[in-house]
């Protein structure tokens, strides 16, 4: 044997986590947690000793790792949250480092025949790395068990069976428990609407435009009338992964969560106006975000409730305001759902579901019928109140099963978690059906909540108004003013979680579970009053489909032309789009644009409707018939007194009550006395009726009394005649005003100085113009006088014809400021 000392001195105390042999390139390789030698290669020299060793420093140590002959790396896990990939012969630097981790990795494998790698974090977060490019392809979370840590091992196998076909599996222990992950085959020629698994999708009916967004944080609008693009924006958290999409109640804001903690808002031209920062600046998986008229409420990470008031939103960053209900979850809260005016109910990781006022935001009442809490207490007591349930309704089930399997096609094997790889691989998880009290945790998880508020039994206070889902395929619904179970149903059978949507009319509830498949079920008269045991048969199902080919992340229900439609987002890179009948419309993405058109059913599908709906009266029928003949009992008294006890035919007998009922209906009903009306004994009294009409009574109608006329002094005043009114004159603004007008006071000093200015300008050109008026006059009467002496000899003419004759056609105006002088106009005279 070989003995060497791998890791340093100074390291006593920590264990080596892993040592394994290399044949490829002849070493022992080891690992442990501690800074220095993190990563150790011995040499083999000659299978004899080990004279030569690489060390490998990793920033708090290595929990695992994993050698690779193909690709010639190793990959190490490191305690420090990332995943390196060195060189065997290189100890300087790692050729990658793998971020994504928000936990110490404790595991990591190759797939060798795929060039990828997988780790498996401390959180129980599972990721498989394409190594070439160095990107996280697939994220897997919630779907192993949750609890204390335990020890935990990863294997993953990529052999061959007998018929050759490879078995692809991957195993991870946790404790006594084991869970098995199978890889789907490769589906080809799909059509793709992102790149990265698509988180959700929503129907914005202000725009008419499907919004989606993926894993890397890409935001896509489409226009759902024909399916084009319409915008992207990228990047909405940056690196980091995007886990969930809303809209507030004016459809004109986005609300994305993140894994970074944080919750961004947004306009449909991607312009971000705030970021909710809801951890404290920590990563946390942003589960679900609900817009409140007045609030903003997170959940998904923690146990309690992160609650953004709007009185906050005055800068970009928004810090979280205090719950002031505290906390009342004994596990991660993972849905919600709000009914107005104030209830607001919370399910969480364990199936605890808790009803708050939001008003006070306090809890008013707690449902623990299916949560883990309660499993304890009930014991054996609830196992045998199910199979008494189930031994009483057999018979019906039985008789529904017959007509259920030709709506559920083939069965199909369960799976409890699906996920997308590069190549278009899947991962399931395998899991069998238990008793209730086998059942692991992540089947008491509540995944979503919905109110039914537009039921016509939502006013009533036993009929059921809220529905849960999560883990089994388990549907149930509640009393929210009771917080008692109404209804129960398996809507998909051998599968893990299921998430749910339901119309804005509440009369139909559509599934979808992780294989890609999708089930209506109408709910119109579905638990519409409270029964001393919960309903476990399932309501009637109208369609199914599998509109994907991996797990479906979104649903939600819109209405377009008349037409119901589901819009799902699956992990398979699409967003699809079928209508409720199970009518495929498109694909988002495709090359082909659609119409969406009312939906007119052929005629052979009403048929077929009609046929199925008397088959199940027909089931239904016989079901009462049965359940009738059951109940039976006989008569007391032909028990205690048989001699004396005489059965009644027509009273007791099936044919004579039959028989009544004949002659009851034979029988006609006819009036006791005839009245005597004018218009039927007319010929006997002689007298001739103006037809039909002379039976109607007409009568004189009665005198008018005199009108009070109202006072018009009362209600009018009296106008002054045209001739007399005389119009006011207003009084000038300077008698009215009561203060001292100051102008100084009154305007600013820029007016003034202006108005001073132009003040002095109009003196300077007013002076001007009396100076020149001056001049010109002066001028105007030496030039009169040399005219006189001139003209003097001449006769003088009348004073009319100076008028219509200038003798220089001259006009003579006076000039303003000027008065006339009797000089001047004896000048005039003159030379007239």
């Amino acid at each position: 044997y070989v003995k060497y000392e791998a890791h340093s001195v100074k390291s006593k105390g920590e264990w080596v986590r892993k040592v394994q042999y290399s044949h490829h390139i002849e070493c022992f390789i080891s690992c442990a947690t501690i800074n220095t030698s993190s990563l150790v290669i011995g040499w083999m020299e000659k299978h004899t000793s080990v004279n030569q060793r690489f060390e490998f420093n990793v920033s708090q140590g290595v929990n695992d790792f994993d050698f690779s002959e193909n690709l010639n790396l190793i990959a190490t896990a490191g305690v420090n949250n990332h995943v390196c990939l060195w060189n065997p012969y290189v100890v300087s630097k790692p050729n990658g480092i793998l971020r994504g981790h928000m936990a110490s990795v404790v595991h990591v494998q190759f797939i060798t025949s795929r060039s990828q790698l997988i780790s498996f974090s401390k959180d129980k977060v599972l990721r498989i790395w394409d190594v070439q490019l160095q990107v996280c392809i697939q994220r897997l979370a919630g779907v192993f068990p949750k609890g204390p840590e335990a020890v935990s091992s990863l294997f993953f196998d990529d052999g061959k069976d007998r018929d050759g076909h490879e078995r692809n599996r991957l195993f991870i222990t946790f404790g006594h428990q084991i869970t098995a992950i199978d890889m789907k085959s490769e589906v080809k020629n799909r059509t793709l609407s992102h790149e990265r698994p698509v988180v959700a999708a929503l129907y914005n009916s202000v725009y008419n435009q499907v919004v989606s967004v993926c894993q890397a944080g890409t935001i896509i609008m489409w226009l759902i009338d024909t399916g084009q693009k319409a915008k992207q924006f990228n990047k909405a958290h940056g690196n980091s992964e995007v886990t969930c999409l809303t809209q507030d109640q004016s459809e004109t804001r986005l609300y994305t969560g993140s894994t970074d903690g944080t919750v961004k808002i947004w306009d449909f031209n991607g312009h971000c106006y705030h970021s909710l920062v809801c951890s404290g600046g920590q990563p946390a998986d942003v589960g679900q975000v609900l817009v409140l008229k007045r609030t903003v409420i997170v959940v998904g990470w923690t146990k309690q409730i992160a609650v953004f008031r709007n009185n906050a939103f005055n800068e970009f960053y928004v810090q979280p305001s205090e719950w002031k209900g505290g906390q009342e979850h004994t596990e991660d809260i993972l849905s919600c759902a709000f009914m107005t005016p104030n209830t607001l109910a919370t399910g969480s990781y364990d199936g605890e579901i808790i009803i708050w006022n939001t008003n006070s935001e306090n809890a008013s009442r707690h449902g623990v019928q299916r949560s883990r809490r309660n499993l304890k207490s009930r014991g054996k007591i609830f196992t045998t109140t199910l199979k008494t349930e189930s031994s009483q309704s057999s018979r019906k089930k039985s008789a529904l099963d017959n007509l259920r399997t030709k709506h559920s096609g083939s069965s199909r094997h369960g799976t409890n978690q699906s996920a997308k790889i590069k190549s278009g691989t899947r991962l399931r998880v395998n899991s069998n059906q238990r008793t209730v009290e086998d059942q692991n945790e992540i089947e008491w998880a509540v995944v979503r909540l919905i109110f039914l508020e537009n039921r016509k039994s939502s006013g009533t206070n036993d009929g059921a108004n809220l529905v849960s889902c999560g883990g089994n395929g388990w549907v149930r619904f509640w009393n929210a003013s009771h917080c008692t179970l109404v209804a129960e149903f398996v809507a998909h059978e051998n599968v893990g979680s299921i998430i749910m949507a339901t119309d804005r009319n509440n009369h139909f509830i559509v599934t979808a579970d992780v294989e890609g498949f999708v089930k209506v079920w109408d709910i119109q008269e579905y638990a519409i009053s409270f029964l001393d045991q919960s309903i476990t048969d399932p309501p009637s199902i109208k369609s199914h489909f599998q509109p994907h080919q991996d797990q479906i992340n979104s649903l939600e229900i819109c209405e377009r032309n008349e037409r119901l439609l589901i819009i799902s987002a699956s992990s398979d890179c699409s967003v699809a789009i079928w209508d409720i009948s199970g009518n495929k419309i498109g694909v988002f993405g495709q090359g082909e644009h659609w119409k969406i058109e009312p939906y007119l059913p052929s005629p052979t599908m009403k048929d077929e409707e009609k046929q199925q709906k008397m088959e199940q009266s027909c089931i239904a029928a016989s079901v009462m018939e049965t359940d009738k003949d059951s109940l039976w009992k006989p008569d007391e008294a032909a028990i205690s007194e048989p001699q004396k006890y005489r059965i009644n035919t027509w009273d007791k007998t099936v044919l004579g009550k039959d028989y009544q009922k004949r002659v009851r209906k034979r029988e006609r009903k006819q009036p006791g006395t005839i009245p005597d009306l004018p218009y039927i004994n007319w010929e006997k009294a002689a007298n001739v009726l103006a037809m039909p009409y002379s039976a109607l009574k007409t009568q004189e109608l009665t005198p008018i009394q005199n009108i009070v006329k109202p006072d018009a002094d009362k209600y009018f005043t009296i106008r002054p005649e045209s001739g007399k009114f005389v119009h006011t004159k207003l009084p000038a603004l300077a008698e009215t005003l009561t203060t001292a007008f100051d102008e100084k006071s009154m305007f600013p000093n820029y007016i003034l100085e202006f108005e001073k200015k132009m003040k002095n300008d109009h003196a300077i050109l007013l002076n001007q113009s009396q100076s020149k008026g001056k001049n010109e006059l002066s001028g105007l009467q030496s030039l009169g006088s040399q005219i006189g002496q001139v003209g003097i000899t001449k006769p003088v003419l009348p004073q009319k014809s100076i008028s219509s004759k200038a003798t220089l056609g001259l006009k003579l105006d006076p000039v303003p400021g000027i008065r006339k002088t009797s000089t001047s106009t004896a000048t005039t005279n003159t030379a007239d």
